[in-house]
């Protein structure tokens, strides 16, 4: 519900606009005239305001310049007759947000508002998320003093102090590391620590956009260039334009696609999907990935040539499990952050449970480590976390696994015995989906995800090796 504030002087109008505005579940008052608008919106604080331009005394405008020279920032609309637009368009560039022309329709009324409060939402969280970001930087949120973790921090003080990410052409930052380790984190750190903060920050998963989609997202698409097409849509590249785009799990981008994206990454420009002309970007490209894109090119399933274009700088962020004592002070720092959040009193850890802690190895990295720690705080008895309250003991212990790849087929995983091998376990998963598929390769490769080449090369690889 809204609170709305409607400044008109007739009063058969101002009673319809108001009954109106409470039927779709809004708080709504009216005053006569604009100074009695004024005294009230200075009382409501009100979310949105209509005002009419011909008032008496002030006059609509008039009550603009006054709200907005008092600071006050409440969406406004202004009402005003046929053939006067001027002044709607005067009373826009005074602070108003929209405008409707009398006689006054009450479904396109209550529409423009809608509207209106929508934007005022989008632009609060909006503010909210670039405000959080630009805090999580400055406070580098990259918690940790091992020695890993200092070459990260000294890699983003140096790339950040100078002048080079502010040029035409910035040079590509390609963050490598295992996934939950912060790589999304240290791109918006190296972002709001440079001289782009006050632009946009884009971040794109690679693997979450449909491959059909995934040029028009990152590209735009111009009106009727498919199906869909209805109007024309800018892409996430223009978006960032001035700014950042983090590309996120880049290893697994679409081979068809890698060669569009290194063609922008050299020619700084981008076609609309449906688009004649292209258009000049500039933008600071981070990417990111979890996989080893030296053997993906091996494999035949990323651009060598892309690979470079994106690798002009590199970083890695380190896995917990060699973070050292740094694992202790997330831990710590998690507890302390998801007890305040859920407004949970803790003491701390026990020494066993600190010991527990330093002890399991985080295959999940900082991600699983944090998760841990809300699930604790949530279900946890007491002031003290010990071992018990701790969802790891299971994890830590176990030795093995079993995957059932069919009725008939399965495969048995012994970390204690050092077996199978990851290559091994690959080509059982490649023969199981290709006796599925009736040996159709093509097949067997949607199924998996990946080429039909790339499981040519996986069987070939594995029986020369046999």
């Amino acid at each position: 519900m809204a609170e709305l504030l409607i400044i008109e002087d007739e009063p058969i109008l101002a009673k319809n606009v108001c009954e109106s505005l409470r039927l779709s579940g809004h708080a709504a008052t009216s005053t006569a005239t604009g100074e009695e608008g004024i005294a009230e919106a200075a009382r409501l604080v009100p979310d949105l305001i209509l005002v009419d331009f011909r008032l008496p005394g002030i006059d609509g405008l008039e009550v603009i310049r006054q709200l907005r020279a008092e600071g006050n920032s409440s969406s406004i609309i202004m009402m005003t007759a046929h053939g006067n637009i001027e002044t709607a368009v005067d009373a826009m560039k005074r602070g108003a947000s929209d405008f409707l022309t009398k006689p006054v329709d009450l479904h396109e009324l209550r529409m423009v508002v809608e509207r209106t409060l929508q934007h005022r939402v989008d632009a609060a969280e909006l503010a909210y998320y670039r405000s959080r970001d630009r805090v999580e930087s400055i406070d580098s949120q990259i918690l940790g003093d091992c020695k890993p973790i200092r070459v990260v921090k000294e890699f983003v003080a140096k790339i950040c102090a100078g002048s080079v990410l502010e040029s035409e052409q910035p040079p590509s930052i390609l963050i490598e590391g295992e996934t939950g380790t912060g790589k999304d984190l240290l791109a918006r750190a190296i972002h709001y620590s440079g001289p782009r903060k006050s632009k946009q920050f884009v971040q794109v998963n690679c693997t979450a956009m449909p491959d059909q989609l995934i040029e028009s997202e990152l590209f735009g698409h111009v009106k009727g260039s498919f199906t869909d097409a209805r109007t024309d849509k800018r892409g996430l590249f223009e978006v960032a334009d001035g700014g950042t785009i983090f590309l996120d799990e880049i290893g697994h981008m679409k081979g068809e696609f890698q060669a569009k994206l290194l063609n922008v990454l050299e020619n700084r420009a981008i076609r609309p999907v449906g688009g004649m002309k292209e258009k000049r970007v500039n933008v600071h490209v981070i990417a990111a990935t979890n996989r080893n894109l030296a053997d993906a090119i091996n494999e035949g399933e990323f651009r060598e040539d892309l690979y470079h274009r994106l690798r002009v700088l590199t970083v890695l962020m380190p896995p917990l499990r060699d973070r050292g004592d740094d694992v202790e002070l997330l831990a710590k720092h998690f507890l302390a952050s998801c007890a305040a959040r859920f407004g949970i009193s803790l003491t701390g850890f026990s020494e066993d449970a600190l010991a527990h802690i330093r002890q399991y190895d985080w295959p999940g990295n900082v991600r699983e480590l944090l998760h841990c720690m809300e699930s604790t705080v949530l279900t946890m008895d007491g002031a003290i976390v010990r071992p018990e309250h701790l969802n790891i003991r299971k994890a830590a212990q176990r030795g093995g696994l079993t995957l059932s790849l069919s009725d008939y087929k399965s495969i048995q995983i012994d970390f204690a015995q050092e077996q199978p091998k990851l290559e091994e376990v690959e080509y059982e998963i490649i023969t199981a989906a290709l006796d599925y598929a009736s040996q159709n390769a093509s097949r067997a490769a949607r199924i998996l995800g990946i080429s039909r080449d790339a499981i040519r090369y996986r069987i070939d690889k594995y029986q020369k090796r046999s």
